[in-house]
């Protein structure tokens, strides 16, 4: 049956962009001839000799535009018949049996096939369609030799003997594959096929094309429509004929050099299974060509193998088991800043607030705070008192950041006055927590220098790689591969810190005392007894980032209000909770003020074709060929 299209109207539409330039020798073969012969050079001495003449000028442009037609005209070979048969499959690729019929009018090796295979939509987007040749064959049946390159963006096949020189009536039957070069709109999928291409370097006589689709699945509704000439033209000097998944093209003209048959095919949605993103996004990867960026995932499988032959911590047991303490090193309880350190492996800014409010749980240090009234809102620092010298009793990471929160002999100090300088102290309170972990063997090395070697290994392997990589393909694809490839490395430097198996064995306990401080019932808090519960494990609680779970678990339970914090409102009915919100603002001024750095020192913070819409040279397909 015969019917027109229906369709949206102004569809996007695909352009694909010119493969080869269809070009002709400018001058006849017999007329260079004779230019270069002394005939030419007669012709040429006597046109001299009258140049100021209009007649021989006019003479001479007159025999050019005579001659240029016959140079056009002039072909190797003709296309008595080109047919495609096209055969969808339901994932969306589709078979192409292109069979050519040629007669050659002088001796000629055989002929060549351009499919360009890279389009470019009105959006500007670029759009790969893999092509695999599988074979070429003559009409029966018995292969041709030929050759696959890939020029550019475009599939160059070259039929034909360099060897053997074939004459008269010849038949090529090019078959091949291509996957992505189906359009998927709102109401229908689409073949959108440039047949013949636009680009061939010989007259086609008659063009045809069937399309069928493989799909069990009937569509009840076949659209169809079909375009002739030269590149943009809508004329459609040809029918088509639909039923049963299938349908039939076939031209009503002849075809010269530069023009070609473009059809388009739809059907109901569903039919078709359209591709899948992880197939799009290979697609656009382009392996074949861009080998480079196979590199990267390469570079994941040896960081994989890395991590989990040196990365990995031990493993010492498989379930968690609530503790109902710090976990403790002889008879000694962790800081809170180890406990936090050994959780995720680095000292983090609550890791040494958690450790000042340990400190004015201990007894050495009170927090005060200090607000001031504004016209439209009220400031609120904090003052560090000291309320006694550290001792003994403090382990090395307590006693060092005493020391540098309280310079020399000062009594206290406004957190506020902490800004753009106590960063600089950061890396050596860092060492010296690492130092005590490696020194309760915890660690074999600092997870700051791992972390340190790996980036260093990363970006040493940007550089390289892509450099290497830039050899072999552009500069720009080069530097995208190396930075591809370095990441992965990047990536697996913070989980590459590895535990011993005493650290691995604490880390396990470490998560049972956040189990605990997280998920802790009021009746199993009152049978415990203790008043200053809630301060003994508050700086556990900050470290590891539990303490509204925390303090909501003593709603209803009396405990003794803090001696070691001082609020301008004080404490009329002490609340854990609400009290816990002063403690919350107080450490993130800490956290804010310890962290802060002035501009340029260095310091970087991390953190986390249809309804008119056809015209022939459009769609997928496409290209041309000549005679070699």
């Amino acid at each position: 049956m015969k019917y027109e299209r229906k369709i949206p109207p102004n569809p996007p539409l695909l352009k694909g962009g010119m493969v080869r330039q269809a070009h002709h020798d400018m001058c006849h073969p017999e007329l260079v001839e004779g230019l270069q012969s002394g005939a030419g050079r007669d012709f040429s001495t006597h046109f001299n000799s009258f140049y100021s003449s209009l007649f021989y000028p006019a003479f001479f442009i007159i025999v050019l535009f005579l001659l240029f037609p016959l140079s056009v005209s002039a072909q190797d070979f003709t296309i008595n018949k080109f047919h495609a048969d096209i055969t969808i499959n339901e994932d969306s690729s589709f078979l192409v049996k292109e069979t050519i019929d040629v007669e050659f009018h002088q001796s000629k090796h055989g002929i060549y096939r351009e499919i360009p295979v890279k389009y470019v939509d009105d959006l500007g987007n670029k759009i790969r369609t893999p092509l695999d040749v599988l074979s070429v064959a003559d009409s029966t049946a018995k292969e041709w030799r030929y050759t696959v390159q890939k020029k550019g963006d475009v599939v160059y096949i070259r039929i034909g003997d360099p060897d053997t020189y074939v004459q008269g009536k010849q038949t090529y039957v090019v078959t091949y594959t291509v996957a992505n070069a189906l359009l998927f709109l709102s109401d229908h999928d689409e073949l959108y096929w440039n047949v013949t291409g636009n680009y061939w370097k010989a007259d086609i006589r008659e063009a045809s094309a069937t399309v069928a689709l493989t799909a069990k699945k009937m569509s009840p509704n076949l659209w169809a429509a079909c375009y002739t000439g030269p590149g943009g033209s809508r004329s459609s000097d040809c029918g088509f004929e639909t039923s049963y998944n299938t349908g039939e093209f076939s031209s009503n003209k002849h075809f010269p050099a530069g023009e070609g048959f473009t059809i388009a095919f739809g059907w109901d949605k569903g039919i078709v299974s359209p591709p899948n993103a992880w197939q799009r996004f290979l697609w656009a990867l382009n392996l074949r060509e861009n080998w480079i960026f196979a590199m990267p995932f390469v570079s994941l499988i040896v960081m994989t193998g890395l991590w989990r032959s040196r990365g990995r911590d031990p493993r010492v047991r498989e379930a968690i088991t609530v503790r109902y303490e710090p976990p403790k090193y002889g008879d000694l309880p962790l800081t809170p800043a180890e406990v936090g350190t050994i959780i995720d492996e680095k000292l983090d800014p609550r890791d040494i607030t958690s450790t000042i409010v340990g400190l004015a749980v201990k007894g050495y240090v009170r927090i005060e705070e200090a607000k001031t009234d504004g016209l439209i809102f009220d400031s609120t620092d904090y003052y560090l008192a000291k309320v006694k010298e550290a001792d003994a009793d403090l382990s090395p990471f307590e006693t060092l950041l005493m020391q540098r929160i309280f310079t020399t002999s000062i009594p206290g100090r406004m957190v506020s006055d902490m800004k753009n300088s106590f960063y600089a102290d950061l890396d050596l309170l860092k060492n010296t927590v690492y130092g005590e972990l490696i020194n309760k063997k915890y660690f074999l090395v600092s997870p700051e220098n791992v972390r340190r070697v790996y980036i260093i290994f990363a970006i040493a392997l940007v550089i390289t790689s892509g450099t290497l990589f830039a050899l072999f393909s552009t500069p720009a694809k080069g530097l995208i591969a190396g930075i591809l490839t370095g990441l992965p490395a990047l990536a697996f430097s913070k989980a590459m810190p590895a535990k011993t198996r005493a650290g691995a064995s604490v880390y396990m306990d470490s998560l049972g005392f956040q189990e605990f401080l997280s998920r802790a019932e009021k009746d199993r808090l009152e049978r415990m007894e203790d008043k200053d519960l809630f301060s003994r494990f508050l700086p556990y609680a900050i470290a590891l980032d539990v303490v509204d779970n925390w303090s909501k678990a003593f709603e209803g339970i009396y405990q003794e209000p803090p001696q070691w914090f001082r609020s301008q409102e004080g404490f009329r009915a002490f609340s854990p909770y609400h009290f816990s919100r002063s403690i919350t603002s107080a450490t993130s001024s800490l956290a804010s003020a310890m962290y802060s750095a002035p501009r340029g020192s260095g310091i970087s913070g991390g953190g986390s074709g249809f309804g008119g819409g056809g015209f022939s040279g459009g769609g997928f397909g496409g290209g041309g060929g000549g005679s070699w």
